[in-house]
C-alpha cells in the first residue's frame, strides 16, 4: 500500500548473494535484506531507531541531572480540525498543518527567532534542547502534529520559573502560529512540565505512561516519552500513524488515503533535532551514539543461522508469493531447521539446492 520506494524494498530486497533466516533468543529474523531507515514510515526500522535514540536520551538526561542541572519538557500544539490537511514541507508545495507547525517553530524558537528568544533562554538558564516531532489523527479533530521539546537548563526550575517561561513561550508561539497562517492556539498550545522537587528520580510524570489507553501502567522514562512513538497508542479515540497503517493493511478503505497523506507529510521532517552545541556539551559527560538512523536500522543483531536462501530462490520462490517470508520465520521459531526444511519441501523446493544450510561460523 506504500508509495515510498525505499519502504517497498525494506526487508525484501536482497543486498548480497542470499538471505539468511536467523534465530536470536527464540525470535526469528532475516539478514541480508535491505533496510530503509525510515523512522516515520517503517514500523521495523522505526522501532530499532527509536529504541537507540530513547536509550541515548535516558543516558544524557541522567548524566545531566547527576551533574546538578535541570530538565523541563515543553509541548507545542496547534488548533486543528478534521477538514484541515496534514500538508507537506516540500518546496513549492508547502502547506497544511505541518508547514504551519514548522514555520511557526522557525520564527518562535528556531533560526529566525531573533535576539528576544536568545535573551529568554539566557534569562531562564536554557543551555539547549532536543525537539521531537510526533503526529496522531483523530476521528473528530483530524491530524494532530505536535512537538515535544526537552529543555536542558543550567539549574533545576521551580514551578514559578516554569510558569514564567511558559507564559513567555506561549506568547511567542501564538504570534508565530498566526503569522504562519494557523489558527490562534488556545491556552493549552504551550505546556511546560518540570520534575517535582521531592521526587528523587525527577520527571516523575514521565516515568509512568498508559501505552494503550487502558488501566495498565508501565515504567516510562524521559527518553521513551520523547522517542518511542512506535510504542505509543493514540488516546481519546486518536491513533498513531502506525495504527492507521495497520488499519489500511487490514483492508479499511478510509485508512489507505490517510496513510498516503501521512507518508507525504512526513517526508523531510526530522524526527529528532538537537540544538546547536548541545551534543558537544553532553559529550563531556557521557559517550554519545553518533550512528545515523540508517546505520542503526541496518545493524545486524546476529544469532544462530537456520537457512540460507540464494537470491534466485528468494525472488523467484519466496517474494513472489504473498506471506512466504513470514511463513519462514514462523517455521524457524516453531521447529528450527527441521520445520524450515518441511516448509520448503511443501513449496516444491529442494533442501541443499534451492535452499541451503546456514554457513557454519568460523571458529576464532
Amino acid at each position: 500500500m506504500t508509495n515510498d520506494k525505499a519502504l517497498k524494498g525494506c526487508g525484501r530486497s536482497a543486498i548480497a548473494g542470499g538471505v539468511s533466516v536467523v534465530m536470536n533468543g527464540g525470535v526469528a529474523h532475516l539478514t541480508g535484506v535491505a533496510t530503509c531507515g525510515k523512522i516515520h514510515l517503517c514500523p521495523v526500522c522505526s522501532a530499532k531507531i527509536r529504541a537507540a535514540r530513547s536509550e541515548e536520551i535516558d543516558t544524557v538526561t541522567g548524566a545531566w541531572q547527576a551533574a546538578g542541572h535541570g530538565l523541563a519538557m515543553m509541548t507545542l500544539t496547534l488548533r486543528h480540525y478534521r477538514r484541515m490537511p496534514l500538508g507537506t514541507t516540500r518546496r513549492r508545495e508547502r502547506g497544511g498543518l505541518v508547514a504551519v507547525q514548522h514555520d511557526a517553530w522557525i520564527t518562535a524558537f528556531g533560526s529566525r527567532a531573533g535576539k528576544m528568544w536568545q535573551r529568554l533562554q539566557e534569562d531562564h538558564g536554557i543551555v539547549g534542547y532536543v525537539r521531537v516531532w510526533e503526529c496522531t489523527v483523530g476521528a473528530d479533530h483530524g491530524w494532530h502534529p505536535h512537538f515535544h521539546v526537552l529543555l536542558f537548563t543550567s539549574a533545576p526550575w521551580t514551578r514559578d520559573r516554569a510558569d514564567a517561561f511558559e507564559g513567555a513561550a506561549r506568547a511567542r508561539w501564538v504570534r508565530s502560529v498566526e503569522k504562519a497562517g494557523g489558527y490562534r492556539p488556545n491556552d493549552k498550545g504551550v505546556k511546560v512540565d518540570v520534575p517535582r522537587p521531592q521526587d528523587a528520580r525527577q520527571f516523575s510524570r514521565y516515568l509512568f505512561k498508559s501505552q494503550d489507553g487502558k488501566a495498565r501502567f508501565e515504567r516510562w522514562a524521559p527518553g521513551a516519552e520523547l522517542a518511542r512513538t512506535d510504542m505509543k497508542h493514540g488516546r481519546r479515540a486518536s491513533r498513531t500513524p502506525f495504527e492507521v497503517a495497520e488499519g489500511a493493511a487490514a483492508g479499511l478503505a478510509d485508512d489507505v488515503p490517510l496513510w498516503h497523506e501521512y507518508e507525504r507529510a512526513a517526508h523531510g521532517i526530522r524526527a529528532m533535532y538537537w540544538s546547536n552545541g548541545l551534543r558537544a556539551l553532553l559529550a563531556e559527560l557521557v559517550e554519545l551514539d553518533d550512528r545515523t538512523d540508517e546505520e542503526i536500522a541496518a545493524e545486524e543483531i546476529g544469532g544462530e543461522g537456520v537457512a540460507l536462501i540464494p537470491a534466485e530462490t528468494w525472488y523467484g520462490a519466496v517474494l513472489r508469493y504473498r506471506g512466504r517470508s513470514l511463513e519462514l520465520l514462523r517455521a524457524a521459531e516453531s521447529g528450527g531447521v527441521t520445520a524450515v526444511q518441511a516448509l520448503i519441501s511443501g513449496w516444491g523446493l529442494e533442501w541443499g539446492r534451492d535452499v541451503l544450510p546456514a554457513p557454519v561460523p568460523d571458529a576464532d
